[in-house]
């Protein structure tokens, strides 16, 4: 059995979202997955889910995912020492309550963005989007080489249903960061006080 890490690499801003996208896939050309998935995410008001992290170094990681679309996640990890991480429209804050620290990114120069929007889309001019289908999986691969964001980020429905279920970050640095989705739940209601960090709260 795995145990958990007690240290803090492999969770830093690149980490939350995630993991190759590997070998050779069908390409999707029966079904418009990509218009597919940005429904998907239009029809998402919340959802919560449990979670199993993998980063490329070695590190594993589980907790809670919550969701309140458009802008809000918060994701607390079960770790020796507790760490959330939440997003406005803003900002990504990396929260330790244990030491009161709260560290801050521009929500724009991560992949997060790109499924946080109001209104999600999947295809741009300033990235490459590729649509797969490889045994009932679909694969929806996002690349930005350069500029804010760079990397790839990899979303994985399910097909039957369609359902988010894996997505995969390849940062600028080449790190693998695998967030895998299990107990999905919709339709919860969060007060705005829940996505709050705690340093705000005191």
């Amino acid at each position: 059995m795995m145990s958990k890490p007690k240290h803090r690499s492999g969770f830093g801003l690149p980490f939350v979202l995630s993991a190759l996208f590997l070998l050779i896939a069908v390409p999707a050309h029966a079904i418009n997955y990509v218009d597919e998935a940005e429904v998907w995410f239009a029809e998402i008001t919340t959802m919560k889910a449990d979670f199993t992290q993998i980063v490329s170094d070695g590190t594993m990681a589980e907790g809670e995912l919550h969701l309140r679309r458009p802008h809000r996640m918060k994701i607390i990890y079960d770790l020796d020492e507790p760490l959330v991480l939440l997003t406005t429209p803003v900002w990504l804050h990396v929260d330790r309550p244990e030491d009161r620290t709260l560290t801050s990114y521009p929500i724009s120069e991560t992949p997060l963005s790109l499924i946080l929007q109001e209104e999600v889309k999947l295809r741009s001019e300033e990235f490459r989007t590729k649509s797969f289908l490889r045994d009932g999986i679909i694969s929806i691969v996002m690349e930005k080489r350069t500029g804010k964001a760079a990397g790839v980020l990899t979303l994985e429905f399910t097909e039957r249903p369609f359902e988010l279920r894996r997505w995969t970050i390849v940062d600028a640095a080449d790190v693998t960061t695998t967030v895998t989705l299990q107990n999905m739940r919709f339709g919860h209601k969060y007060e705005n006080k829940f996505f709050t960090p705690s340093s705000y709260q005191r």
